[in-house]
């Protein structure tokens, strides 16, 4: 806003309404990297970007609370519920000033009085120079301020979702003008300030009784013309309070405040050290913004970093074979495929584009026709890459990956493309070929990466691990898995002809026809047709999830029904339909396995997605029955045996659970007897069945409730289960405080082989993101040496089956399992050795065990 005389609008911003405001409105397992909270960093930048986003580059003051204003010494009482500062908010606390001050921005505060007092203040002198003044505050009681030429701007929901009032903006929210704001809340008191008003008197009733008689004295004068025993009672007889009322909110306008406002308020940016705070606390939703907002306000752009750092690079052009004249200790290469034709592995048609960095002035860029040609030309020299996979070869002689070194250091983060890895750390290069500027941020990206890594013990799982699985996963993806199409089509026609006959029983259960896939028409016949019961509310209507039809399968034949119907359909549609298609022009299926999407290590596999087949059902092992062997092929399947409770009883030392491995008994039976009080003897299948939930509820932090409602139990007796369970074994229960513990104080957990996991939700204030936050703890360290333990397995099957001269080879991993393919005659040694390395991957006490088979197919093998 502009006033008529063209002075641009003041913006007062309240930065402790401001500050509390985003912490309280964000999530508080916001968190950088290494653990340090930052929702309310978060939240307070965010809004200084959405002012200079949406009203650009203003005059822009954030005053602080340095006092009470003398309110204490009106009324004691005054604010004295409040509780102090919360501790994650101290920790941010000493961050916003110099964030503001970044921006240009001046901190005002007065010895003894609160912010709003001093926006007050300036505000009256504002008004009296011709200056429009917006005051950016969640408190209500600002509102007294607006008048021509004053506006609110206040946070309704979140932090960025904001609403701008004028005079007639209050008068339509609360029914009063902005002038009889401290009447009004002489009359209804304000909670959030322990300001007490008149008992029985709320929003509605004060504006009522102030448009009728005018003022608080007025309506105090006027008892007698009010209608209600109660509230004539109550103005009576609470009078002072509410004049006290009125005096606590009512602003002081006479600070002495010492700011020039006709000066310049918004001094220059600190362009580096903006750009440094937002990257130090990982702001980058916040940073892009405001490289946006800064390029649009002209007057005081901030250039993008390669306006001010860039480092200028020269580009030779070349081949492969120009490689050796880049003659640093370190090679870095990174290639884009052309275009891939849809169902293939790699590109048919020619013109990779690389680039190649090893140090100094010059970069190298150019086409190869086979990614293999850069790979060769590198010799022996170690190299760099950003996602080698993408390189189409992975060079045997891989130093750094700077995309897996990046997701080590913040397994959680959603990506890791180059080009924000290195604005975020305010790299820049300047190169006259796009391949090459990314060949020059790569190589000096490790170079920055390499600390580190150092720093958080990161190294050997780097080094021994994550490099080395990088090249494995890349032939196993080369190799891939050959589908029998026939079958798999003849498989399909029975799951479709059973989904058209189950669709029929459930319309007839029914009484009519619906769409048995629409969350809503399903919802309307067992909730309101068949009466069943509701669970749960979503977005648009009652939950039919998973859990809720398990919770009510009991009540209605129609449920478990639904339930086949629904795992029918989903299997032709995931599998029978899309699996054909994208196999390749060798006949197999090649699916990409990802290194760096989970945050627990675990590989992921997508495009398709071939670790979600299912097993326990007779249609998801007919599916698995379809993947088969080449002719003269046997396909062998080394899977670990309850890895993840072995290495529970490794990690917790629960020696218990310990000797229930080295006897092979089984120990979800011997959980069974403890938790069930039973001899194993007497023990049901469905003791055991539940048993198992618990023992494997207890590796993935499931609560009571969360057991309670996959066993279909009651709440207190998932508890009394989970209780009798750590009775058994003490030892677990230590693990897991111990477990806790190390993720309070040191904000992350560690796994056996070192890969760390941040744990922000344990420090949350609220108790169902601390309790995640608590489980998640636990889970990471077993489910991601579990992670590790595979990791290690694949690299030591494809070393040790090459160095045995053998031709079989590692083509799928799937959670604790590894699938090979080889000839028939290799098959009795491939097994051998696979089983010996898969048992050698980690020492644990007690050991690792695995279950090897052979077969034609993958149903057989395993």
């Amino acid at each position: 806003m502009v006033a008529t005389n063209g002075v641009r609008e003041l913006f007062l911003i309240d930065g402790n309404s401001l500050a509390y405001r985003a912490f309280f409105a964000l999530p508080e397992s916001i968190a950088t990297s290494d653990g340090r909270p930052t929702n309310a960093i978060f939240g307070f930048a965010s809004m200084l970007v959405k002012i200079l986003t949406d009203h650009g580059d203003v005059p822009t003051v954030v005053v602080w609370d340095a006092g009470m204003s003398g309110r204490k010494e009106i009324s004691p009482d005054y604010k004295a519920q409040r509780s102090s500062r919360p501790d994650l908010l101290k920790q941010q606390w000493p961050h916003l000033a110099p964030l503001v001050d970044a921006f240009g921005y001046p901190n005002i505060s007065v010895e003894g009085y609160e912010a709003d007092d001093v926006i007050a203040a300036l505000t009256e002198r504002a008004r009296a120079d011709g200056i429009p003044v917006m005051v950016v505050t969640g408190d209500r009681d600002a509102y007294q301020l607006v008048t021509d030429g004053v506006r609110i701007m206040t946070t309704s929901r979140g932090i960025t979702d904001t609403k701008v009032y004028d005079r007639q903006g209050v008068i339509d929210r609360y029914g009063i003008p902005p002038e009889l704001v401290p009447d009004f809340i002489g009359l209804k008191g304000d909670t959030s300030d322990n300001i007490p008003g008149v008992p029985g008197i709320g929003d509605k009733t004060a504006a009522e009784l102030l448009q009728r008689f005018g003022s608080l004295e007025a309506v105090l004068a006027s008892v007698d013309q009010i209608s209600g025993a109660k509230r004539k009672q109550n103005l009576t007889e609470f009078a002072e309070d509410a004049r006290t009322s009125k005096r606590l909110a009512t602003m002081v306008r006479d600070v002495p405040v010492e700011l020039d406002l006709s000066a310049e308020l918004t001094r220059e940016r600190d362009r580096s050290r903006l750009r440094a705070i937002f990257r130090d606390f990982e702001l980058r939703d916040p940073l892009r913004r405001l490289e946006e907002a800064l390029d649009a306000a002209e007057s005081a752009a901030i250039p993008r970093p390669e306006a001010e750092t860039a480092r200028v690079v020269a580009v030779r052009k070349g081949s492969a074979s120009d490689l050796p004249r880049l003659t640093g200790a370190e090679l870095a290469l990174v290639a884009t495929a052309p275009e891939t034709p849809e169902g293939e592995l790699l590109p048919r048609a020619s013109g990779w584009r690389f680039g190649a960095y090893a140090g100094g002035p010059h970069a190298l860029a150019g086409e190869v026709d086979d990614p293999a040609e850069l790979v060769a030309a590198a010799g022996d020299r170690p190299v760099i890459a950003h996602d080698a996979k993408a390189l189409g070869e992975v060079p045997a002689n891989l130093a750094w990956d700077t995309e897996v070194a990046a997701y080590l250091l913040d397994p959680a983060r959603r990506g890791y493309p180059l080009d924000e890895l290195c604005e975020e750390r305010g790299m820049a290069v300047s190169a006259d070929d796009p391949e090459a500027t990314r060949a020059v941020l790569a190589h000096e990206l490790a170079g920055r990466q390499r600390d580190q890594v150092r720093e958080r013990g990161l190294e050997d799982l780097l080094r021994d691990i994550e490099l080395p699985l990088v090249y494995v996963l890349r032939e196993t993806e080369k190799a891939g898995i050959k589908l029998d199409t026939a079958r798999l089509e003849q498989a399909g026609l029975g799951m479709r002809a059973d989904a058209a006959e189950l669709e029929r029983e459930i319309w007839e259960l029914a009484g009519e026809e619906f769409m048995i896939g629409s969350p809503q028409q399903l919802a309307e016949v067992l909730f309101v047709k068949l009466g069943l019961s509701r669970k749960r509310r979503g977005k648009t209507g009652f939950s039919t999830d998973a859990r809720v039809l398990q919770a009510i399968r009991d009540e209605h034949p129609i449920i478990a029904k639904v339930e086949r119907w629904r795992e029918l359909t989903k299997l032709v549609q995931t599998y029978l339909e899309q699996l054909p298609a994208a196999i390749g022009h060798d006949g197999r299926l090649h699916t990409t396995l990802l290194q760096t999407n989970t945050a627990t290590g675990r590989l992921a596999s997508i495009n398709p997605n071939l670790q979600n087949i299912p097993v326990r059902s007779e249609t998801g092992r007919e599916i698995r029955a379809c993947f088969v062997a080449e002719p003269g092929n046997v396909l062998i399947s080394v899977d670990y045996s309850q890895v993840e409770l072995r290495v529970l009883a490794h990690i917790a030392g629960e020696d218990v659970l310990r000797q229930i491995f080295l006897r092979g008994e089984d120990v979800h039976t011997e959980t069974a007897a403890a938790v069930f009080n039973t001899a194993p003897d007497e023990l049901t299948v469905a003791m055991r069945s539940k048993a198992k939930m618990v023992n494997y509820g207890i590796v993935y932090g499931l609560s009571a409730y969360g057991l309670a409602d996959r066993l279909r139990i009651e709440q207190e007796e998932a508890q009394e289960f989970i209780d009798r369970y750590l009775e058994r074994f003490p030892a677990v229960a230590q693990f897991m405080a111990d477990a806790v513990t190390q993720a309070q104080e040191q904000g992350y957990v560690s796994t056996l082989f070192g890969r760390r996991r941040q744990v922000p939700e344990i420090r949350a204030r609220n108790w169902q993101t601390r309790k995640l936050g608590e489980r998640l703890a636990v889970n990471s360290i077993i489910q991601g040496t579990a992670a590790d333990i595979i990791k290690v397995a694949m690299v030591r099957c494809h070393d040790a089956l090459a160095a045995a001269g053998l031709s079989t080879r590692v083509i799928l991993q799937i959670h604790d399992e590894l699938l090979f393919e080889g000839p028939e005659g290799e098959a009795q040694r491939a097994a051998a050795i696979a089983s010996a390395e898969m048992v050698g991957a980690a020492e644990l006490d007690p050991p690792l065990v695995v279950d090897a088979g052979t077969g034609p197919n993958w149903l057989a093998a395993k």
